[in-house]
């Protein structure tokens, strides 16, 4: 009985090791190779945690984004780089990145399967951000006459209001103090920016919306990335588990569903307007229709 069980273990043990190797391992270094041998520069390939352990103590210091500049001043516009198990070429040169993001390409890309794990908590899977083929196209022509250039134009006073204010909250003596937060004043100030030009008069009338969703936000993007770089958004089963902030994520998913729920339903029922000088964005979103002439669902 008892060699049976040790057996039944060795076996469960070896064809665990076997799957890894063969899921995460092999097909990952013939992925490494093949872009070797073309000429391809990048870091060597380590399995399973690739570089992912050099970039996390990075990021502890702050240094995330000069950590990458310099494997860029290392290896060039273009290299490998060993996303934990992932095999993944970082592309830093504006030339190739807009090939990647050409029309006439679309075929010849895919989103990865990680990036769908890593944003569908926060966004869904139907967006123009991870939605792929007839559904990506159908969106792309929706959306384009919204930030056509006359109506981006029309958004600017509002860019500009926002950010003066964002300034005299800064130099109002009521908040002087020695340090200022950068991250948190840039994000308050993107997010008030976006926020006015699609919600309009509604959003700048809730009470502490403006504060509510900025620290929202925040928290959600903060669990993301540390949930990102610690693979466990990329790992369907382990991003399915109630730990790791998953909460945090869910809870504030929610409450900007919620909030874009309500934004939408005050705007069809007149109880906000857009504070351009003609339509914002979610005027011209709730307008916008296909070639059938359906609309885009809420």
């Amino acid at each position: 009985m008892l060699i049976l069980t040790v057996s039944i273990i060795v076996t469960l043990i070896l064809s665990f090791i076997t799957f890894i190797y063969f899921k995460l391992i092999r097909s990952q270094k013939r992925v490494y190779d093949a872009f070797r041998a073309q000429g391809v520069p990048g870091e060597p390939f380590i399995p399973l945690v690739g570089q992912l352990w050099h970039m996390n103590e990075a990021n502890k210091i702050g240094k995330g984004m000069d950590y990458i500049v310099n494997l860029a001043q290392k290896h060039g516009s273009y290299f490998l780089f060993g996303f934990g198990p992932l095999t993944r070429m970082i592309l830093v040169e504006p030339e190739l990145i807009s090939d990647v993001l050409s029309r006439s390409n679309t075929a010849n890309y895919q989103k990865p399967p990680d990036l769908i794990n890593i944003v569908k908590p926060i966004l869904g899977i139907h967006n123009l951000l991870v939605s792929e083929g007839d559904e990506h196209d159908r969106a792309r022509k929706m959306l384009n006459p919204a930030f056509h250039f006359v109506n981006l134009r029309s958004m600017v006073p509002i860019m500009s209001n926002e950010t003066v204010k964002a300034i005299d909250s800064l130099l109002s003596p009521a908040s002087s103090t020695n340090e200022v937060n950068l991250e948190i004043q840039m994000s308050s100030l993107t997010l008030s920016i976006i926020a006015s030009s699609a919600f309009g008069q509604g959003f700048e009338t809730t009470p502490h919306a403006k504060e509510s969703m900025c620290t929202t936000f925040n928290e959600v993007k903060d669990v993301i990335e540390y949930r990102t770089l610690h693979m466990i958004s990329q790992i369907k089963f382990l991003a399915e588990l109630p730990f790791w902030g998953k909460k945090i994520v869910d809870d504030g998913a929610k409450k900007v569903n919620d909030f874009v729920d309500q934004a939408i339903a005050d705007r069809r029922s007149g109880k906000s307007t857009s504070l351009c000088a003609g339509q914002d964005i979610l005027d011209l979103l709730l307008n916008a229709v296909d070639d059938k002439g359906e609309s885009f669902s809420d």
